[in-house]
């Protein structure tokens, strides 16, 4: 019998193994799998950000684009090889002496081969042209990354912001509980009136809205942070990090050099303007003449029939210089030339607004970074003191010395007090985000 006992809980062993194994692999999860939640830093954010952005693969595509637009600009530093063969059949033709040796089938076979050897700086101007392109669009790849570590990181502090938001609104709802368990303290020793009852009961109602409004925009957040860092929308995540308690002051005429040194999007539009500059130069070398080199080489004969004999093809060859010279082309180079310092001018002016626009928009951030965390110590001081205030209020509620209208304005006051600090830290953080992207003040990635 002991056995035969073994043998059936071995026998139910394995096929509990089998179901749980298919059940895993059938991505089926067993009721009393706990569920993983994914714990999410700031940084953890912001490198998932980084490789999930596909702003970023798109702009990898355009750095990539122009590395091959500048290959091709060095193309015509190279010689041009062409080849053909042609077979054909004069099938009519006037009865002439000067039609007599033509014959019904001719074969053409042969190769050239052009050497450019001096464009008076033409291919020069493209290739650096091209080059600078390249290197606007690395800038401009850097440009989007910061942008992208922006947008990461308030996703973050936004997802922060409504956590700690909740956690307000469940503190404050138990402070109301609290405040009932007095209520109902009076009531047994009949200290309470059937108003207070009701505007307790009132005031725990007006709690349930303010939770589900929390638990919307928390998980409203998270979604949003989900779909920045790429996580699928059925993955639990948790934000790792909080805000800081202390901040310090900036220093805006250091950070404005900073900016003027170091943000892409200015060194992306100097880079332009200067790949302006070659463009128009090349422009103006097509005024001038072009010297090449070139040879060709056919192999080529003619014969009444359509099976032309090596006897009837000869070997033909020609080499020598070729000079290439433009005349008239009905104002066309004038006009390149016109468009492209248009279009320096373009990259000129677009240079001048979007630097007043940055410094401009780097000083309002750092008068409101400052302008806040000159006043967070008051924010902190009056959680203290509304906290100290509503402990006294609910011992003096509870001895019957002040109304519950005013132990609930207590408490609001509290709750009211600890919202506008974690508002205020959310808005030095996002401002300090802003301040970093406009400074650069991230590790630039790697090429």
């Amino acid at each position: 019998m002991r056995v035969k006992s073994r043998i059936k809980w071995i026998v139910l062993g394995i096929f509990a193994g089998i179901v749980l194994y298919g059940l895993s692999h059938a991505g089926v999860r067993p009721a009393f799998a706990e569920t993983d939640v994914l714990q999410v830093s700031l940084d953890d954010a912001v490198s998932m950000a980084i490789k999930t952005s596909e702003d970023i693969r798109i702009q990898e595509n355009e750095v990539a684009r122009s590395d091959s637009n500048v290959r091709v600009a060095k193309s015509e530093l190279l010689p041009y090889a062409s080849g053909s063969a042609v077979w054909s059949r004069n099938y009519e033709y006037p009865n002439i002496p000067a039609t007599a040796a033509i014959k019904e089938y001719d074969f053409n076979i042969g190769a050239s081969v052009d050497q450019k050897l001096f464009t008076f700086g033409r291919i020069a101007s493209s290739i650096s042209a091209a080059k600078k392109q390249f290197e606007a669009s690395c800038w401009d790849k850097e440009t989007t990354n910061q942008d992208v570590i922006y947008i990461a990181k308030t996703s973050y502090y936004n997802a922060c912001l409504a956590k700690r938001t909740l956690g307000i609104v469940q503190e404050s709802y138990r402070h109301v509980q609290e405040n009932k368990a007095i209520l109902e303290d009076r009531s047994s020793s009949g200290r309470a009136s059937k108003y207070d009852n009701i505007k307790m009961a009132a005031d725990m109602a007006s709690r349930i809205p303010m939770l589900s409004n929390a638990r919307a925009a928390l998980n409203y957040a998270l979604e949003t942070l989900k779909r920045v860092i790429g996580v699928d929308s059925q993955t639990q995540i948790n934000i790792a990090d909080g805000f800081d308690a202390e901040y310090i002051l900036l220093d805006r005429q250091a950070l404005t050099d900073e900016l003027l040194s170091r943000q892409p999007a200015l060194k992306a539009l100097k880079t332009g303007v200067g790949a302006a500059q070659d463009m128009i130069w090349q422009k103006r070398a097509e005024y001038f003449p072009e010297l090449s080199a070139f040879s060709t080489w056919s192999n080529k004969g003619s014969s009444n029939k359509s099976d032309i004999r090596s006897e009837n093809l000869h070997d033909y060859g020609i080499i020598g210089l070729k000079v290439a010279m433009p005349i008239f082309e009905g104002g066309r180079r004038l006009e390149a030339v016109q468009q492209a310092k248009l279009d320096k001018s373009i990259a000129e002016l677009n240079l001048k607004k979007l630097t007043k626009d940055l410094l401009l928009e780097l000083d309002s951030a750092v008068v409101v970074y400052n302008e806040y965390v000159n006043t967070l110590h008051s924010y902190y001081e009056s959680v203290r003191l509304a906290s100290e205030s509503f402990k006294l209020s609910q011992d003096m509620f509870h001895s019957g010395q002040i109304s519950i209208t005013d132990l609930n304005t207590a408490e609001l006051l509290l709750t009211q007090e600890m919202l506008n600090r974690e508002t205020a830290l959310f808005n030095i953080n996002e401002t300090l985000a802003k301040i970093k992207k406009l400074t650069v003040q991230e590790p630039e990635k790697d090429e």
